[in-house]
């Protein structure tokens, strides 16, 4: 009873909110007497233990308090002792009184039957008592045989905080009740976890990639055309002279040439004719235009008057000389994977070209593979567009001039 005190002090600044308080807070301690009632007349079998207050708390005062980690380990140790053994109940309160704040009479009644003293630990003359009222309606319910548990109790005061507690049984005693907060450490505890909920939400808001960009192609005022055969010329003409003015047109050029060449390539004929280029000769180049004539007069006698037509797909792709062929086409493969391609193409062209039905879809053989090609567009930014959401879709296609 002498150490009652500490021990209260000790349980109530163990919690990392509370405000901590001194032996000197702690006053009042007395008896609180309640009424249970049981189902014989059995002795309860509840030992005190203050009956020897000298042993028990000189004992205790040898030994330093407990962590807080063995309290909750005893705690649940003794939780789950009595879930595993549990029994049918022969013990129940007869009082129904609140008389404590912040305790429902049910939880006082469990603390009691787990804490309780069967006998007074203090005299009615040494030390406050209070008896709880019996509850008829309670005690009759059960029909059993009344007797008394007993507990400590101890009011505290830290500043203008004000609460009461009850102790029971136990090296040290167990101790129930309201503890009284400390404001500082009550918001310096609501900052943190605000805090880490803000880090919580900020690192599991979901974050949106921009959608994969088109690689931009060669500009439109440069565009490239397919080159001739080089069966088709001689050894002198497959070569470009060198002029004054190549120099300012070499940056597109180099660009051009560091990307890789898709573009479709004549292929020597079985019968020894070479096929001529299809397009006119462009703007600003010094070399003389070649006339047909003159290559029919070097294919010889009997080729002169053999006139042979280009390859028609490529001849469509170039029937608007002066303006560039900008197409789709998808990446090198086999034939049946281009095919497939190009009717995956042309469905999801439905919904993005103003007609669909005017466009041309085959599948052309280049150097590297087979391929899927769709063409013409007006311009090169709008297949440049419609390229870029055939990529968001899934689609390896790209943007080219022929």
């Amino acid at each position: 009873m002498e150490r009652l005190a500490e021990q209260i002090v000790d349980w109530h600044n163990r919690h990392p909110l509370a405000r901590r308080i001194v032996v000197g807070d702690v006053h009042t301690l007395g008896v609180v007497a309640l009424p249970f009632v049981r189902a014989d007349a059995q002795a309860g079998g509840i030992e005190p233990v203050l009956t020897d207050v000298v042993s028990a708390f000189d004992a205790m005062h040898d030994h330093p308090p407990p962590s807080r980690w063995s309290v909750i380990v005893q705690r649940v140790s003794g939780l789950l002792a009595r879930r595993l053994k549990r029994q049918p109940r022969t013990q129940w309160r007869a009082f129904n009184e609140k008389f404590l704040p912040g305790l429902s009479p049910a939880r006082i009644e469990r603390f009691a039957l787990a804490h309780g003293f069967a006998e007074a630990p203090a005299e009615p003359e040494a030390r406050p008592w209070r008896v709880i009222v019996i509850d008829e309606s309670l005690a009759g319910a059960h029909g059993g045989w009344p007797f008394e548990l007993y507990l400590m109790s101890a009011g505290i005061d830290a500043g203008r905080g004000r609460t009461r507690v009850l102790a029971g049984r136990g090296i040290p005693s167990q101790v129930i009740g309201r503890r009284i907060w400390d404001p500082l450490r009550f918001g310096l505890a609501a900052g943190a976890l605000a805090l880490l909920a803000a880090a919580l939400a900020w690192a599991l808001w979901p974050r949106h990639e921009a959608p994969a960009r088109a690689a931009p192609d060669a500009p439109a005022s440069a565009p490239s055309a397919p080159a001739p055969a080089s069966a088709a010329l001689p050894a002198s003409a497959a070569e470009p002279a060198s002029s004054p003015a190549e120099p300012a047109a070499s940056a597109p050029q180099a660009e051009a040439a560091s990307l890789p060449d898709i573009r479709p390539h004549l292929v020597r004929r079985a019968d020894g004719i070479a096929r001529p280029p299809l397009h006119a000769e462009k703007p600003g180049d010094d070399r003389p235009a070649e006339k047909p004539a003159d290559k029919a007069s070097e294919a010889g006698p009997a080729q002169a008057g053999k006139a042979t037509p280009p390859d028609p797909r490529l001849e469509r792709m170039a029937a608007a000389p002066g303006r560039a062929v900008v197409a789709l086409v998808g990446p090198p493969g086999s034939k049946a994977d281009a095919e497939v391609l190009l009717k995956k193409m042309q469905a999801g062209l439905a919904g993005l070209h103003s007609d669909p039905d005017a466009l041309q879809a085959e599948v052309i053989q280049t150097p590297e593979g087979w391929r899927a090609a769709v063409w013409p567009f007006p311009s090169r930014e709008q297949a440049q567009l419609i390229n870029a959401t055939l990529v968001a879709r899934g689609f390896k296609t790209r943007a080219v001039n022929f």
